[in-house]
């Protein structure tokens, strides 16, 4: 089964992500923090990470920083509700990440782009 791995300090937008996941027939994973996804990624490997930018503690900026050598081909998108914030543009065009999802955001797009990663 294809395992997404959600990263959200948010608990309605874990949750959200989660049942339309599942409907569309992933396993999905979560955790509430950057040091907690890190663990989850150790312990089995998702297919994608669906990151949270701005957390407590560890951000998602962060978390990239720690998977980019260890997981190169682990595909994150981005999720930020500071698109033109510094760390996310600095992200996005040093290629540390490939996909960001501005918040609001339409769950129609975020499906449609895990299908054209062929997740």
């Amino acid at each position: 089964m294809k395992k997404v791995l959600v990263v959200d300090d948010n608990e309605g937008i874990r949750r959200l992500f989660t049942e339309v996941l599942i409907n569309e027939g992933y396993s999905v994973d979560t955790a509430t923090n950057g040091f907690q996804a890190l663990e989850r990624i150790r312990e089995c490997v998702p297919l994608v990470v669906l990151l949270d930018s701005k957390m407590p503690v560890m951000g998602g900026i962060e978390v990239l920083n720690e998977i980019s050598n260890s997981y190169p081909n682990l595909h994150v998108i981005l999720i930020s509700a500071y698109t033109d914030q510094k760390d996310v543009k600095v992200a996005l065009e040093s290629g540390l990440v490939k996909h960001c999802i501005s918040k609001p955001f339409s769950l129609t797009d975020l499906i449609e782009l895990l299908h054209s990663l062929n997740i």
